[in-house]
């Protein structure tokens, strides 16, 4: 696994499931089959906790995402692991994609530093605000249900015209 970018590293200094969850993944168990099921069972203990407390910079849906795929992925590797006969072929298959889906999120938030330290133009931040207009939205000019204009009932009004 590729390591991580000091940049990242500063600002996840304070996300302890991420360490746990790269300490977990780093050792490796004994070799008995039992140990390599309880590892399982703690890489997705580690993985599903990964979604609390993401820091702010990188509580995204980039890295939410990945982190869900991550968790499937080590749900999966416990599914398989866990059957009387183990497909190995499928298992070292789950490790790879475990380990490249690990991979994908610290380059996610490589990523996302980098976009980070793009300089704005002059006038983009006034723009981008004009932009959200979620943000700008006023609750107390939303016209209430009784102020709003009644559209006349299409088969009242031909009905109307049928008279004459």
């Amino acid at each position: 696994m590729a390591p991580i970018n000091p940049k990242i590293a500063e600002r996840i200094n304070t996300w302890n499931e991420w360490r746990q969850y790269i300490d977990e993944i780093s050792q490796k168990p004994t070799g008995s089959l039992n140990a390599y099921r309880e590892k399982t069972k703690n890489i997705v203990n580690k993985s599903q906790q990964l979604n609390s407390n993401i820091p702010a910079f990188f509580d995204k849906p980039q890295v939410r995402a990945r982190i869900a795929v991550l968790i499937i992925k080590t749900q999966s590797l416990s599914t398989y692991i866990n059957v009387d006969i183990i497909p190995d072929k499928r298992v070292i298959s789950l490790i790879k994609e475990i380990t490249h889906e690990t991979t994908a999120i610290q380059n996610q938030m490589d990523e996302l530093v980098r976009k980070s330290e793009i300089p704005k133009e002059s006038g983009e931040e006034e723009m981008l605000r004009a932009l959200d207009t979620v943000r700008m939205a006023n609750p107390d000019m939303i016209p209430q249900q009784s102020s709003i204009p009644q559209r006349p009932n299409p088969a009242a009004v031909m009905a109307g015209r049928n008279r004459t």
